[in-house]
């Protein structure tokens, strides 16, 4: 196994999804999701002293983060994190084209990136690196880039309380309760996300698991 097959694999073991697209500079970008669920919420953020704080991302990807960059500069290649904990703040990158690029999910009518197993949970992170990973997609984002189930449903628009979506795009970002994010007395952020909590895509169903009843000595087998 080279060095990159390893650094890949070292990815796949702290993270759920990963996958890696081809810059134009020519580096790496090495994307990386994680599920955001009520015990791991990556969705916890907030305001203190006027600074935003991404709780959630600290706690949970901030370590695993730091880990794999570690593992890479062991491996002799460089690695820079995209923004804070990975994710860009800033705009300067679209992490949601770049994980439909590497083929990690389609785009959703909810616009977020949904995969068949995680649906709308995945929250994605960007490394920089000289690797050449195995994998790495040139492709641009053409053809069938869009979830095949959201064709027949519309639960995420019909559900949005300030008419924000349109299918596939979000076409009142300003109005969408989400962005808006006011603050509870804690000073944690407030998200709406009914578009994304409800969404069925990746639901797991649950069946009642009855717990067997031991057998008696005098009970037939």
């Amino acid at each position: 196994m080279t060095n990159e097959e390893k650094i890949l694999a070292k990815a796949r073991e702290l993270f759920d999804v990963c996958g890696a697209t081809l810059q134009s500079d020519g580096q790496t970008l090495l994307i990386l999701g994680m599920e955001s669920t009520t015990e791991q919420n990556l969705d916890d953020f907030g305001v203190r002293s006027g600074h935003f704080i991404m709780y959630g991302f600290r706690a949970y990807a901030a370590p695993k983060l730091e880990a794999l960059i570690n593992y890479i500069h062991k491996k002799g290649f460089s690695a820079q994190l995209v923004g804070r904990y990975g994710y860009p703040l800033e705009g300067k990158i679209n992490l949601k084209n770049e994980a439909i690029r590497a083929k990690l999910g389609k785009r959703g009518k909810n616009t977020v990136v949904l995969h068949p197993k995680y649906g709308s949970r995945l929250r994605f992170m960007g490394i920089y690196t000289s690797a050449s990973l195995p994998g790495r997609t040139t492709a641009q984002i053409v053809g069938e880039y869009e979830f095949a189930a959201c064709r027949n449903c519309s639960i995420c628009v019909d559900i949005c309380p300030v008419k924000a979506l349109e299918p596939f795009r979000m076409a009142k970002p300003d109005q969408c309760l989400s962005n808006l994010s006011p603050q509870n007395a804690s000073g944690h952020s407030v998200l709406c996300d009914k578009c994304l909590k409800e969404c069925p895509a990746g639901n797991k169903a649950r069946r009642a698991r009855k717990t067997p009843v031991p057998k008696t000595k005098n009970q037939k087998k």
